[in-house]
C-alpha cells in the first residue's frame, strides 16, 4: 500500500518532510512535489521531489532497521571506480535520511521496452557492459564478505 503523503499517521514521513524543510533554501526543494519514487526489498522508502529545474531523491531508511553507512560506503567505492551513482546532497544519518541526486525515472528495462531504435539499444548495452567491467575492477577489500549469514 502506498503511503498517504498527507496522512498524519506516517510519523517517518512527517520527520522526513521536517528535515527537508530545514535544508538550505539554495537546494530549491519544492516539498509540494514530494511523491513516492520507488521501493526495494528493505525498510527503505524513496521519494522524488523538484529541486529547482531538476528532481532529487529523498531516502528514508529507519535507523532501527537500516544503516545508511554501508550504502554510502558502496556508493563511494562505485563512484571512485568511475561508475555513475547518486551524489549525496544532504544527510542526517541519526535520523536515517539522505538527499540524493536523481539518476532518472526510467529504468534500463523500461528504456528497452519503450521500443527504441537499434542504435540507441546497442549504445545502452555497450554502456551497461562497460559499467560491469569497471565494477569488477573495483577493489572490494573493505567490504564485508558475502557469506551464509548475509
Amino acid at each position: 500500500m502506498k503511503p498517504d503523503l498527507n496522512s498524519s499517521a506516517d510519523a517517518r514521513l512527517i520527520e522526513l518532510k521536517a528535515w527537508l524543510q530545514g535544508l538550505p533554501p539554495a537546494l530549491g526543494l519544492d516539498l509540494q512535489t514530494l511523491r513516492p519514487a520507488s521501493s526495494d526489498a528493505s525498510f527503505r522508502r524513496y521519494y522524488r521531489l523538484r529541486a529547482g529545474p531538476d528532481t532529487v531523491i529523498a531516502m528514508d531508511a529507519p535507523p532501527s532497521h537500516e544503516d545508511c553507512r554501508p550504502f554510502l560506503q558502496v556508493g563511494g567505492l562505485l563512484a571512485n571506480g568511475g561508475l555513475n551513482v547518486p551524489k549525496v546532497l544532504a544527510r542526517n544519518l541519526d535520523a536515517g535520511f539522505l538527499l540524493l541526486s536523481d539518476l532518472g525515472e526510467q529504468t534500463f528495462y523500461q528504456a528497452i521496452q519503450a521500443g527504441m531504435d537499434d542504435r540507441r539499444l546497442q549504445a545502452l548495452y555497450r554502456g551497461a557492459l562497460a559499467a560491469l567491467v569497471r565494477m569488477q575492477k573495483i577493489p572490494g577489500a573493505s567490504l564485508p564478505a558475502y557469506d551464509a549469514d548475509r
